[in-house]
């Protein structure tokens, strides 16, 4: 199974928004960044390409409250250093 990484909160927000597998979170690869990881998939790049095309389309409120969820994954990651 590969996996997408990103740093970028606000893309890891579309993803749980748009229901991509999440795997965690890795400090591994850089001890000074966070990685989110996500199951890599061709729904996973749709939604990105999307995202990036400022195409997508989704429920705001939806959307704040998962962007609020992946800043909770976040700092309950750094909170368990």
């Amino acid at each position: 199974m590969q996996d997408f990484r990103t740093q970028d909160i606000q893309i890891a927000a579309v993803l749980l928004h748009t229901n991509c597998r999440f795997l965690g979170l890795d400090r591994k690869t850089d001890p000074k960044r966070v990685a989110f990881m996500f199951e890599d998939s061709e729904k996973l790049q749709r939604v990105i390409r999307e995202y990036w095309r400022d195409d997508l389309l989704c429920k705001a409120q939806s959307l704040l409250a998962d962007f609020k969820r992946a800043k909770h994954i976040l700092f309950d990651f750094q909170d368990q250093r």
